[in-house]
């Protein structure tokens, strides 16, 4: 019996006879939602069948291999692989049920795969076909920095007609590893802000600072340094690729005065950060200031504002927090635009706060965040 620990929430198991009801019960209430992109599945009517289809899995030790997505001991989806010997390949595909999806649980349980796949079993090569049109499908391997290898036309049927396929590849030789990306933690650790990722969309993504992330942020930041050293005092510390180390070191040991940095990926490049620092309880309840960056030829896609947006949408939730603040500088209006359209209000002003000028500190309550969320 195959077991592969994803992390603290997350298991991956071959499934025995004895999962042929629960299995059954997970299709049986998840029809509408299989229907349109997996209607095979909805052959399966009756729990003997399931017993039957899972007997049969279980005998071939060559065919597909499906293992059972476990949250928290509760089953809520299935991923597996076809495994090609001759040619040291294999196609991955999964499922998920609805109202599971957004929390990157298909995304990492890929990723542990692929490792499986590629490190362990020493494959050569993964393979991801998803219906064009299913962009939640398609958003997996594009997270995971797999190929667009390019599309097959018309090679599904599907209720509605024909669809498109969309052909994805990872090669052994480009895999980075589901543990560096920060998809993986079989350590069994408490989950943290930001780790396993947050998911923004197909290309974006906040994700805590590893220690291998360093020469690309001292990059980034030496060709931004004249703009980030009138704006952000503390870049003024990372002047070796020795200072970004530390910076990162630092971060991922809690430091309270770094708060919680995530990085933000753009098309798996880092573009920028945002730091959400929370603060001690008060009467009023927890509050966390968010601060923010991004390197200058990525400013005016709107990558920032989806950033920042992820990041408080998460970070409520998370640290049960009753309000976020974000402090700019007066002269900053690209900073201060942000937080305007992200529904914030002026607070007040910190006048001689920065070296530079005043500071404008911006507020939203969490409850005001909730109400407003179609607005944004």
């Amino acid at each position: 019996m195959t077991e592969i620990r994803v992390d603290s929430e997350i298991t991956l198991r071959s499934p025995t006879e004895s999962d042929a009801e629960r299995l059954f019960e997970l299709i049986d209430s998840n029809r509408a939602h299989l229907r349109e992109w997996l209607p095979g599945l909805l052959a399966v009517e009756t729990v003997e069948q399931e017993r039957k289809w899972l007997q049969e899995r279980i005998a071939d030790s060559g065919g597909e291999k499906p293992l059972l997505i476990s949250v928290d001991d509760n089953v809520v989806g299935v991923i597996g692989a076809h495994v090609q010997e001759q040619n040291a390949s294999a196609e991955v595909g999964y499922w998920l049920a609805e109202g599971q999806q957004g929390r990157g649980i298909t995304t990492r349980s890929c990723a542990a795969i692929v490792d499986e796949l590629l490190k362990v079993q020493e494959l050569n090569r993964v393979v991801i076909r998803a219906a064009v049109e299913n962009t939640r499908s398609r958003a997996v391997p594009e997270r995971l920095g797999f190929v667009h290898e390019g599309v097959e036309r018309q090679a599904v049927k599907l209720p509605d007609g024909f669809e498109d396929m969309a052909v994805y590849s990872m090669l052994a030789s480009e895999w980075r590893g589901a543990e560096e990306m920060g998809f993986v933690d079989p350590s069994g650790r408490p989950l943290t802000f930001g780790a396993p990722p947050i998911l923004i969309d197909n290309q974006m993504m906040l994700r805590r600072p590893r220690g291998t992330d360093s020469e690309e942020l001292y990059s980034l930041l030496d060709s931004n340094r004249d703009r980030l050293d009138w704006w952000s005092g503390w870049s003024s510390r990372v002047r070796t690729r020795e200072d970004a180390a530390e910076l990162i070191k630092s971060s991922t040991q809690h430091d309270e005065d770094l708060g919680s940095p995530l990085f933000v990926y753009d098309s798996g490049a880092l573009v920028g950060a945002v730091n959400v620092e929370p603060s001690k309880t008060d009467g009023d309840g927890a509050t966390a200031d968010v601060r923010y960056w991004i390197g200058g030829e990525w400013e005016g896609r709107g990558l920032m504002i989806r950033a920042c947006r992820a990041a408080v949408d998460a970070a409520i939730p998370h640290f049960e927090l009753a309000g976020v603040t974000i402090h700019t500088g007066a002269g900053n209006m690209r900073a201060r635009a942000l937080a305007e359209r992200l529904g914030f209000q002026m607070l007040r002003v910190d006048r001689g706060a920065s070296a530079t000028e005043d500071v404008i500190v911006y507020s939203v309550a969490a409850a005001d965040w909730a109400e407003n969320a179609a607005d944004r």
